[in-house]
């Protein structure tokens, strides 16, 4: 046993037995001192010859310690142990008052006994106390075989002293207890609102129903197998829009109490979010949660609901995930997700996609990562050649952002996403501009940069663009501006006025991945093109699709007839290129020449063959 162990109580006291723990601490103090005390005096007698009164030391601490043991056995031995002890005490301090000449320290003994009393006993026990003390006192003074030798003044400011010392030390406890009281009453309290607290952190308020934190909980307790079915009702930000919030909610509110219905000892009914109800089912059989899906969506279909004299016809995307309770929640938003992009009323059960997982993973991981990339200084530019098909030589490069991670190098496949989510690709844009502009500074090769929605959005690339040309002596008409497929030209940002101050300023512009949507044609009008790059997939199998080959063979026509140049894109070998040639395009850009690098070389290796 521990040292702590023994000298510490192992009591549990609840907080109405203060006072008796309070008596415990006292009392055990009074043991362990009185023990030491013992020992020390019997071993020193035992050196002095003393050995009657060595012997008599040892024989107390052998009885201390006894009742020490004993009394921190049971809190119901303690407690009687030590009332027996106070009231030995007392008689004690009695024979002792009477054996004393000196009536002044009588009435000390009396004063001790009654405050002793008070704090360990409590009031009534001191009252009491006070009371058996005053009466002791007036049979002591009446008794005439004793010779207490007090005037009766004095006896009467005795009995003052004491009742005024009973009251004083009565309210000191009283204090003490209502103190104890009001720290109760405040811990009631306290556990009152963290119950309240907890019940609506995990409460939606509009409908009573446990929230996603209570269903996050449920599934870290549950151990039998599960799935999770996901409800959004279609079309509720509409309705909302139309109908008003508070109609909204109301609305909500009676779909749920529709879906109660179909809750039972394994199925249970959690509010996520406004316009969303999930369905766990534990103990889950094959296709029970499909049936139960299948089953709300058939009721819905037959009913309308009525709200505040409004009736509304409703309908649910719906997703479906088993398994992994870990991760049942994220899989189930992804299933009520791909639901939710192929239209209304549609249902989809999760199934694992590893390449997709994988992305999800890589964009986890970008998104805490391409601010300390930027910060740091971990991208650099490449350059992939732009083959003018004339004559075999270089006439332009794209400028490429490719990130260090780890000495690796990483394509913008795997980062750009999480730029863009993060606000970062007008840095990104930045960085490659002025990187570009310092490299091409040295000849006098053309070079293209891709512009992004978001560059657009934040209108800043003319004042960029004209302070760069101007610090590396480039002219404009060597910069071509790729407008990525994704740029809309949005009244928002104002894209078009932005297109004609650059192509004002001598930029000149270029439309990438020509050909993926028929909006190209019109963006060709709009935004008075200069080059337009043939989407690499109507190019890398020119040798072997012919429909392939009518599709670059209209566009060059296109092209041509609009005095725009064209560039194809993703030419891997020497076959692909020459059918370009062949068909009229006037640069290539691909493997077969380079894969973008860190540096550019001014000639090429490739000839024309006459």
């Amino acid at each position: 046993m521990k040292l702590r162990e023994i000298l510490t109580s192992n009591f549990h006291f609840s907080e109405n037995e203060a006072l008796l723990k309070y008596r415990f601490k006292l009392i055990n103090s009074m043991f362990l001192a009185g023990i030491l005390f013992a020992t020390i005096a019997g071993i020193l007698r035992f050196f002095m010859g003393d050995y009657s009164a060595g012997i008599l030391d040892f024989t107390m601490v052998l009885s201390f310690s006894i009742s020490f043991f004993y009394l921190r056995s049971d809190k119901k031995v303690f407690d009687l142990v030590s009332s027996m002890q106070m009231a030995i005490v007392f008689v004690l301090f009695t024979f002792i008052t009477v054996a004393l000449k000196d009536d002044h320290t009588k009435l000390l003994w009396y004063a001790l006994a009654i405050t002793v009393t008070y704090m360990l006993k409590g009031i009534k026990a001191g009252s009491l106390m006070t009371a058996a003390t005053i009466l002791t006192l007036t049979v002591l003074y009446i008794i005439p075989a004793i010779d207490l030798s007090m005037r009766p003044g004095e006896l009467v400011i005795s009995f003052l002293f004491y009742i005024t010392l009973s009251v004083f030390i009565a309210f000191s406890v009283i204090q003490q207890q209502m103190s104890l009281n009001n720290v109760q009453q405040a811990n009631s309290k306290i556990k009152k609102q963290q119950l309240y607290l907890h019940k609506q952190l995990r409460t939606n308020p509009s409908t009573n129903l446990p929230n996603t934190l209570a269903l996050k909980e449920r599934l870290s307790v549950t151990k039998c197998s599960v799935a999770l079915v996901n409800l959004k009702i279609d079309d509720f930000t509409q309705i909302s829009n139309i109908f008003g919030h508070e109609k909204a909610m109301s609305l909500t509110t009676e779909i749920a109490k529709i879906l109660r219905r179909f809750e039972n000892d394994h199925i249970n009914l959690f509010h996520s979010e406004p316009e969303q109800f999930s369905f766990l089912i534990k103990k889950y059989e094959k296709n029970s949660d499909v049936h139960l899906a299948k089953t709300i969506k058939t009721f819905f279909e037959n009913r309308s609901i009525i709200v505040q004299e409004l009736e509304i016809s409703i309908s649910f995307s719906i997703g479906i995930a088993r398994g992994d309770k870990q991760k049942l929640i994220v899989h189930a938003n992804a299933a009520l997700h791909e639901a939710i992009e192929e239209g209304t009323n549609n249902l989809k059960v999760f199934k694992l996609d590893e390449k997709k997982e994988a992305q999800q993973k890589n964009n986890l991981y970008w998104n805490s990562k391409i601010k300390e990339v930027i910060t740091q200084g971990n991208l650099r530019v490449y350059y992939q050649p732009i083959v003018n098909n004339k004559n075999g030589q270089i006439d332009k490069y794209e400028c490429l952002i490719r990130a260090i991670d780890n000495d690796k190098v990483i394509p913008p496949f795997f980062f750009l996403q999480a730029a863009k989510s993060r606000g970062m690709l007008p840095n990104i844009t930045k960085i490659v501009i002025e990187e570009s502009f310092k490299i091409f500074s040295a000849n006098n090769l053309k070079f293209s940069i891709n512009i992004t929605d978001d560059d657009l959005k934040h209108n800043y690339l003319t004042r960029f663009l004209k302070k760069m040309s101007k610090m590396y002596n480039i002219s404009p008409n060597r910069v071509y501006l790729e407008v990525l497929e994704n740029i809309t030209s949005a009244k928002s940002y104002d894209a078009v006025k932005q297109f004609e101050a650059l192509k004002n300023a001598g930029y000149q512009i270029a439309i990438d991945d020509f050909g993926t949507e028929a909006s190209n044609f019109s963006r060709l009008m709009t935004l008075d093109a200069d080059i337009i790059k043939i989407d690499g997939q109507f190019i890398k199998n020119l040798d072997t699709n012919a429909n392939s080959v009518k599709i670059v063979e209209t566009i060059v026509s296109l092209a041509k007839k609009l005095e725009v140049e064209t560039v194809a894109e993703f030419v891997h070998s020497e076959e692909i290129y020459e059918i370009v040639r062949k068909l009229g395009v006037d640069y290539s850009q691909g493997y077969y020449f380079s894969p973008p690098l860190p540096q550019i070389q001014v000639s090429s290796k490739h000839h024309v063959v006459a």
